[in-house]
């Protein structure tokens, strides 16, 4: 039972730098997505639209 705990253990240590690469991939993305919003409606109005 200890073993099967310890792997257990060691498996999700060693997985958790892959999430964590992953979930900072998607802020990075949505941020970048965001700043393309902001400068697309910054643009509009610019140019005089109406939002």
């Amino acid at each position: 039972m200890f073993r099967h705990a310890f792997h257990s253990l060691s498996s999700a240590v060693a997985d958790a730098p892959k999430a964590a690469v992953v979930f900072l991939s998607a802020v990075a993305e949505a941020a970048a997505s965001a700043v393309a919003a902001a400068a697309t409606v910054a643009a509009a109005v610019a140019g005089g639209a109406r939002i």
